[in-house]
């Protein structure tokens, strides 16, 4: 059995034309001086069919659900640590085609995901399609913690306690047909800081915009302490020279 069997056989998808796979395994950083197909050219379907496969599943299977509670659900089943997580199962890694340039896979993982989806629908259609992440994304199903994935709250929750202006967020654009928008929000903490995201709805964009910032003020903060500690670190060597040179 090869490597490329072996990923049909974890996946339970057996691809009618193997081109379709090669693409979506192969990063761009790959042969990038031959005009080789990489899954780039997937994008455009990219989260689109995953989203609206993942949102159907959860309309159908959660009626009484609010709005804003689905679309943190659907934010958690379709973000980048659970990506990730699934591409670790199915062992994706081994099979991704890359220059030895690319230092770790783990940035483009949850993209090599996505871009698989991706061939399956351009190789089969959307029953089959969903058949094949409905299996994919069982246990997270059955196993959605909400607890720690409140990006919104969080962020809330950091503004209170260091007193700034709550977030506030801002649509900045609308796109595609109406039956497939993607909206653009800017959240924003005292008109400064401030990221952008974008979602399928505007509760999924503002939830994708919120997780953003906080990494952001989490990365901020880490180079903050960082900073610190090397300057303490400094005047103690300083002040073990001195007393030494005292006596």
């Amino acid at each position: 059995m090869n490597n490329i069997d072996s990923l049909m056989k974890n996946i339970n998808y057996k691809f009618k034309n193997i081109s379709n796979l090669n693409e979506a395994l192969t990063h761009s950083s790959f042969n990038s001086s031959a005009k080789t197909h990489n899954y780039e050219r997937l994008e455009f379907l990219r989260d689109r069919v995953l989203g609206l496969i993942i949102a159907s599943k959860l309309y159908f299977q959660n009626i009484q659900s609010s709005e804003g509670d689905s679309a943190k659900k659907l934010s958690f089943l379709v973000c980048k640590s659970t990506l990730k997580k699934i591409a670790n199962e199915i062992e994706l890694e081994k099979y991704v085609k890359h220059s030895k340039k690319v230092d770790s896979l783990e940035s483009i993982k949850a993209n090599a995901l996505e871009a698989l989806i991706g061939a399956i629908y351009l190789d089969s259609n959307l029953e089959k399609t969903t058949t094949v992440i409905l299996s994919l994304w069982k246990n997270y199903f059955d196993n959605i913690n909400l607890s720690s994935f409140d990006p919104k709250s969080s962020l809330q929750e950091w503004c209170l306690k260091y007193k700034k202006k709550l977030p506030e967020y801002k649509l900045i654009e609308k796109i595609g047909p109406d039956h497939q928008p993607r909206f653009k929000i800017k959240v924003l903490i005292d008109n400064f800081t401030y990221s952008l995201a974008d979602g399928n709805s505007k509760q999924v964009a503002e939830i994708n915009a919120a997780e953003k910032l906080l990494k952001k003020i989490k990365i901020a903060v880490d180079v903050f302490i960082r900073f610190i500690l090397a300057i303490i670190f400094y005047v103690y060597k300083k002040h073990i020279k001195i007393s030494y040179a005292l006596g």
